[in-house]
């Protein structure tokens, strides 16, 4: 049985998925704030609400948090288990060493590939990313004043984000976690479909490719 993991190596571990979310989510999360802070701005005073951005953004990033927990929670589990390898990356703290790159076998990838590229098709992954492409219409519908509105806003839209994106984050245990040629590929893909007009044709097509690739490394052809 898997040891459970340390609480250093958790912290530790979800403050790596953190930033990584922060740096690959922050394109398409900006024409959010910069919208939300337009809609917020006081008439009368002429300025923006700063803190209900603050607000919306913490809202937004307390959702990523929580992936990024799980997401860290599996990435320790798969280590216990000694699937996932560790390379030159790792880091280390007072409970071990964490994997901040290598993966899964090639089959376990195959299959984190094939259910990645097929979540693409789904309609969740379609109503989730229709949200993200439609900001003011969001804002136009489900505006809510005040703080606490600004909060629950965020909350919103981050669980809708993650809904979106979280089978594409997964993809780094099958392609090396902490690669930068991973992060810059999906980076790359969730600002087009998200940004780009033709963005949810690319996706499928995207997902398609992962289908393909995931199929090529569970067969070994």
């Amino acid at each position: 049985m898997a040891p459970g993991p340390h609480y250093p190596d958790l912290l530790a571990t979800t403050a790596m998925w953190m930033a990584m979310m922060t740096v690959m989510m922050l394109p398409v999360v900006l024409p959010w704030l910069l919208g939300f802070a337009a809609l917020s701005r006081d008439r009368e005073a002429g300025t923006i609400r700063s803190g209900w951005v603050a607000l919306f953004a913490l809202g937004y990033g307390t959702v990523w948090g929580g992936f990024s927990l799980l997401a860290a929670t599996l990435q320790l589990g798969f280590q216990g288990w000694g699937l996932l390898g560790a390379s030159m990356g790792s880091a280390t703290t007072s409970g071990g060493t964490v994997a901040t790159a290598g993966g899964l076998s090639a089959a376990a990838g195959g299959l984190i590939l094939i259910a990645a590229g097929l979540y693409q098709v789904a309609p969740a992954k379609a109503a989730c990313l229709e949200h993200c492409r439609t900001p003011l219409s969001y804002f136009l519908t489900s505006w809510r004043n005040g703080p606490r509105g600004a909060f629950r806003m965020g909350l919103s839209h981050g669980t809708f984000c993650v809904g979106c994106c979280w089978a594409l984050m997964l993809t780094g245990f099958a392609l090396g976690l902490m690669s930068l040629k991973w992060m810059a590929a999906l980076t790359a893909l969730i600002g087009i479909e998200t940004l780009a007009p033709y963005g949810k044709r690319i996706g499928r097509l995207a997902g398609a490719a992962m289908v393909l690739w995931g199929l090529i490394l569970l067969t070994g052809f």
